[in-house]
């Protein structure tokens, strides 16, 4: 039976953030532009019922990459009411980490100036690891301790290969 509806794209992602400002700085150093800033828009009450919240008061800014203009945007909102909670950054106590990837062109590239610039890393450029078709991959916190995972995979490759791999790899 034919569907009358579905969905065409992913349209944006909401990345909650301590202080807008900064993360905006952040990701602009990852590449992105802000396409529209909505700092100063008062929320009208409708939102927060859309959310399924009793109250949704921010500040956001839409962010894109220059490269993919018509894809996907980071909706970054700096929640004022409620105030949202950001754990310790993960990894230190054993939490999952909540991860955003990204993929790249030259990793080795955006490591080294990002690096430069004083974002903290997980560790250095893992790979190559030509069984999963990765070029190399490496993971740095955004100022949110969101996980910002940076991956580049051999030319034509949509994904890794990680079927290919086995238990002792």
């Amino acid at each position: 039976m034919a569907e009358s509806w579905k969905i065409q794209h992913l349209y944006h992602t909401v990345v909650n953030v301590r202080d807008l400002d900064e993360s905006v700085a952040f990701y602009r150093l990852l590449g992105f532009d802000v396409l529209n800033d909505r700092r100063d828009v008062e929320w009208p009450d409708f939102v927060a019922t859309i959310f399924g919240m009793k109250r949704a008061k921010g500040r956001g800014v839409l962010m894109v990459l220059p490269s993919d203009p018509d894809g996907p945007m980071i909706d970054l909102i700096e929640w004022l009411e409620p105030k949202a909670e950001f754990p310790a950054i993960p990894l230190a106590d054993g939490t999952i980490p909540r991860i955003i990837a990204f993929r790249v062109k030259n990793v080795h590239a955006a490591y080294a100036a990002l690096k430069a610039a004083g974002i903290r890393f997980t560790r250095d450029v893992y790979g190559p690891h030509p069984n999963l078709g990765l070029v190399g991959n490496c993971c740095c916190f955004d100022p949110n301790g969101n996980l910002i995972e940076l991956i580049e995979l051999e030319a034509g490759q949509r994904h890794s290969k990680a079927n290919a791999l086995t238990k002792s790899e």
